[in-house]
Parts: structure tokens; C-alpha cells; sequence
């Protein structure tokens, strides 16, 4: 059974990488996500990483915040195994880096 501690140098480079900070629990639990603070005021992003199997990761990118209401829209998740961490966070981060250059693309 893979544990967060397997993977915590995978997603401690990915929160350096994105000059973030590592979110280790939540409600009491073992947790790990990250914010990406969006371009503009007050927009921001989240990566979390689960472990919804024996060998298995899940990595959820979303909107927390925006400025134009589209949480709903900004919302992925990518399974696969735990080998493939490191790629799935990749995909993470240029997908919120996406979103958040949207506003460029509209204006």
C-alpha cells in the first residue's frame, strides 16, 4: 500500500517548483495539497493529491477562488498509478496555469 511519505519527495519538488506551500492534514486527516495563486487579485487554485487505492494516486486541480465566478468550470482530476505521480502533477500545474491565462485569452 502506497503512503504519502512514498510520495512526498514528488510533491515536495512540485510546491517548491510553484514557490507554494505543502498542506500535510486536513480535518484531522493525512492530506497533501498546494495553493497556485491565480494573476489576478484574490484567484486562487488548488492541487491535492489523494490515495484512493492499494497503488493507486489521484490529483485534483480546481478553482478555489476567481474573479469571474468559473469555479465550477476549473475543476480535473487525473488517476492513475503511483508511478505516474510526477507526470499527473505536471498536467496539474499547466492545466491551472492555463486557467489562469484565460483572461488573456477572452481580452
Amino acid at each position: 500500500m502506497i503512503t504519502y511519505a512514498d510520495l512526498d519527495g514528488i510533491i515536495d519538488a512540485w510546491v517548491k517548483a510553484t514557490g507554494s506551500k505543502l498542506f500535510t492534514e486536513w480535518a484531522g486527516r493525512p492530506a497533501r495539497f498546494f495553493h497556485i495563486g491565480g494573476t489576478r487579485s484574490f484567484e486562487c487554485f488548488q492541487i491535492s493529491i489523494d490515495l484512493p487505492g492499494s497503488n493507486e494516486v489521484a490529483v485534483c486541480a480546481q478553482a478555489i477562488d476567481s474573479y469571474d465566478d468559473s469555479e465550477l468550470e476549473m475543476d480535473r482530476t487525473w488517476n492513475g498509478p503511483a508511478s505516474e505521480l510526477n507526470e499527473m502533477l505536471g498536467i496539474a500545474v499547466a492545466t491551472v496555469e492555463q486557467w489562469k491565462a484565460r483572461w488573456d485569452v477572452v481580452h
